[in-house]
């Protein structure tokens, strides 16, 4: 007996399990691309952009008094009206104060032993918090770009304020090292800058994080990082543009810094950046 048309439909027709199994997988992919380009760029840039100083470093109690500095609190504003507060130790002798700028979730006291150590040498200081970490004001971080201008109100603040005729360096560490050179490029009142491991430009550092600990291609993640932490932190991204900066901060001296073994900014970004500075004196 020959089987009927229905019958024969019938066994053309795949399994109700495969059925079911094409729609899971299908559906999981669905989540998975949601996930790699919706959340987790979106998750980056909202912790990215609301960076607080690290749980470990507030539990830190030491001043410059603990390490044999005498100093004041001092408090001042960003031109973006942001409080900033911060630690000043007048300079003895040297005419010349450093402004130190911290990393990303650290807090003024992570350059203070080198501030004192300095201090003690005649060097003032004006070490403070960034904004949105220690004890200054909230306010969106933006990996540097909106930074800059913390650095350049403590600048004002010890021209205005304080009245100082110091020349004045600036000395910053990964996120704060990107601060310094960003504010040396817009600030004639910079005698020089000290960069410690800082990163090349909003791009290439979250391109490199991207390949370096995800074993990912940058493209495109990369771009969604950095659209979502333009939006957040309310900046064009490609205006945080470190090798620019050091460009415009011309033949003042410049210090470049970096770690051998540092994963996250290695030597070759230092060297980019020395390459790149036309000063003399580097």
């Amino acid at each position: 007996m020959k089987p009927t048309l229905s019958t024969e439909n019938s066994a053309k027709r795949k399994p109700r399990w495969r059925r079911i199994l094409k729609r899971i997988l299908l559906t999981l992919v669905v989540i998975i691309v949601v996930l790699v380009f919706g959340v987790f760029p979106y998750w980056v840039a909202t912790l990215a952009t609301g960076a607080k100083t690290r749980p470990a470093d507030r539990q830190l109690t030491e001043t410059p008094v603990t390490l044999g500095a005498e100093y004041r609190d001092v408090e001042f504003q960003t031109a973006d009206g942001i409080k900033i507060s911060g630690w000043l130790l007048a300079s003895r002798g040297r005419r010349a104060t450093i402004i130190y700028s911290h990393g990303l979730f650290r807090s003024r006291r992570e350059l203070l032993p080198r501030a004192v150590d300095l201090w003690k040498l005649g060097y003032g200081a004006l070490l403070y918090d960034s904004r949105n970490h220690g004890t200054s004001g909230p306010g969106r971080v933006s990996l540097g770009y909106h930074e800059r201008l913390d650095a350049q109100a403590a600048i004002r603040f010890l021209r205005d304020e304080e009245r100082s005729q110091d020349r004045i360096v600036l000395f910053g560490i990964s996120m704060g090292a990107a601060t310094a050179m960003l504010a040396a490029a817009e600030s004639a009142e910079v005698a020089a800058v000290v960069s410690d491991s800082s990163f090349l430009s909003l791009k290439d550092t979250i391109d490199h994080h991207i390949r370096a600990f995800l074993r990912l291609p940058a493209f495109p993640l990369s771009n969604e990082v950095r659209f979502f932490i333009g939006q957040r932190a309310d900046f064009d991204g490609s205006k945080l543009d470190v090798v620019e900066a050091v460009k415009r901060i011309g033949d003042r001296p410049v210090l470049f810094i970096a770690g051998a073994n540092d994963r996250r900014m290695p030597p070759e970004m230092a060297q980019k950046l020395y390459e790149t500075s036309s000063s003399p004196k580097k």
